[in-house]
């Protein structure tokens, strides 16, 4: 029998070629995938690949531990893959947005901050989704980073000023950079401002760094929301102020170290501090806390009176004042203010949220020193706080209102050197006429006059003015014999003793000055007339 053929294999050079061939390729199909790229793990994320979404929640998952990581390594080449494909994103990525913003920036290497502020302001212009949470998580930075000893209270920074003052000035840029791309982002800004105001229970000095930046951002928002800003400064401020002026209270009726120390002019921080080896106590901690409210009040206030001035009188310099954070601020918008619109925002919020605000003792000095810049400035002010006073009220606020303007009118013509002689009493003499014409109408000689605060609380926050402003100026007033004839022919006594009874409702320091000086020094001077005494 023939064997057959059929079976044996073949050597011939072509089927060598094609064995070799099909080696190759196996040899290919062995080879290890690359790994895929943060734009295509998103890309296939947003299509529903399964093996692409599990990646995603794993890197999202990958971020909750980021700031634990101690090499640098893996930090970069895990943020490298997202930072430059946030043209890739969009709603259905905001978890892993929301993780990227959660990151602390000195957490992140330095080496690739500035791509990380890059991504931040091409996400927010790029995606309106996410606008308000890049705003939102870039004005939370304006908070410092403190570290506190909740046993004693003792706060302390965790940056360097020079590592932190970086992150603000990231901040800064990364907020001004959106507003000029996209200008009807302006409200969000506002609205995260006050979102992002560190709470009551937060260490003072976290408030104070936060308002020294909003303080900044004046160079660059536009003026549309400027206002806001300031109000919402001011409203924080008084709130604070108010807090503080209950805790004094409460410290003089305790008889607490504290006021001793201020009465004796010894450094507040000798009786505050305590040795390493004593307890602190609680009412300690509460002496420590009231020093910082202090010093972060004192700290705000000076920082918006030097933007002021660096404002209004660019040219000048005090070399008492540290001045550096605001003329070494690189950042400025395409429109900066002008003096006449930010005095005319400070007259605003003085009549909207000043004169609204209870037992504010600090916080009114601002406008003390606005006033003092020049003759204008003084004169607006002052007309603004007598219209407000003689206004018609028409609603129960209105008279609190009328009450705190003229209050601060008095604090301005008794206290401030600059207001002249001449114009305090011209001030003066209007706010009598204002006394008479009330007393003439209201109470002259009728048995119905019901004397009370309830019913004319603004005639005695008037009256009140006019003694305290002339019991502090009333020997400039006397010294000058025209001053001294118009005081005799205005008849004060007839205010005096009208059946409204002013001494006995304004306040008791207040009344007993007035009488005192009308009662002793300026019966020499003011000789009698007719029936009785001209005051």
């Amino acid at each position: 029998m023939k064997r057959s053929t059929t079976s044996v294999p073949s050597h011939s050079p072509k089927n060598d070629f094609e064995s070799e061939t099909k080696k190759v390729k196996l040899d290919e199909d062995t080879k290890p995938v690359a790994a895929p790229t943060g734009r295509q793990i998103i890309e296939q994320y947003l299509k529903g690949d399964v093996a692409a979404s599990m990646t995603y929640r794993k890197i999202c998952n990958a971020l909750e531990t980021f700031e634990q990581w101690e090499s640098e390594v893996p930090k970069l080449q895990l943020l490298e893959q997202f930072l430059t494909i946030a043209d890739a994103m969009d709603a259905r990525t905001e978890v892993l947005v929301r993780r990227l913003l959660k990151l602390r920036w000195d957490k992140i290497p330095s080496s690739i901050l500035l791509k990380f502020r890059n991504f931040l302001c091409e996400l927010a212009i790029r995606h309106l989704c996410f606008t308000e949470e890049v705003f939102l998580s870039v004005i939370e930075r304006f908070v410092p980073l403190v570290s506190i000893d909740h046993e004693t209270e003792v706060v302390t920074n965790v940056l360097e000023d020079a590592e932190q003052n970086a992150h603000y000035e990231m901040a800064h840029h990364v907020v001004a950079s959106v507003i000029r791309c996209f200008p009807l982002s302006a409200k969000t800004v506002l609205k995260c401002v006050k979102r992002a105001m560190p709470h009551f229970t937060r260490p003072a000095v976290t408030v104070a760094g936060y308002m020294r930046n909003l303080i900044l951002m004046q160079k660059y928002i536009p003026a549309s929301i400027s206002k806001d800003i300031w109000e919402t400064v001011f409203q924080r401020l008084t709130k604070d102020d108010a807090h503080n002026y209950d805790c004094e209270k409460k410290e003089e009726e305790n008889k607490s170290p504290r006021l001793f120390a201020l009465n004796d002019d010894r450094l507040i921080e000798d009786v505050v501090e305590t040795k390493e080896t004593d307890q602190v106590t609680p009412e300690q901690i509460e002496q420590r806390k009231g020093e910082q409210t202090l010093s972060y009040l004192d700290s705000v206030c000076t920082n918006i009176i030097t933007y002021i001035r660096n404002v209004e009188i660019p040219e000048e310099r005090d070399e008492s004042v540290d001045e550096t954070w605001l003329r070494n601020f690189k950042i400025t918008g395409d429109k900066p203010l002008e003096s006449d619109q930010l005095f005319g925002m400070f007259l605003e919020i003085l009549e909207s949220t000043m004169l609204n605000a209870p037992n504010v003792q600090y916080v009114s000095f601002i406008w003390l020193y606005y006033c003092s810049l020049t003759k204008e400035f003084e004169l607006k002010i002052l007309e603004l706080l007598w219209q407000v006073t003689i206004r018609m009220p028409r609603a129960p606020a209105d008279s609190k209102k009328s009450q705190s303007a003229v209050a601060y009118l008095a604090a301005f013509l008794a206290r401030a050197k600059y207001v002249q002689k001449d114009d305090a009493f011209i001030w003066l003499e209007e706010i009598f006429v204002f006394l008479r014409h009330y007393v003439d109408q209201f109470g002259s000689g009728s048995s119905q006059i019901l004397p009370g605060l309830q019913r004319h609380g603004t005639f005695y926050a008037v009256s009140q003015c006019f003694f305290l402003v002339f019991a502090f100026r009333y020997k400039d007033f006397v010294k000058n014999q025209e001053m001294l004839e118009k005081i005799r022919s205005w008849g004060i006594g007839r205010v005096v003793h009208s059946p409204l009874e002013p001494l006995r409702f304004v306040s008791k320091p207040v009344a007993r000055c007035f009488s005192a000086i009308t009662s002793e020094e300026t019966q020499r001077c003011l000789q009698p007339r007719g029936n009785g005494l001209v005051y």
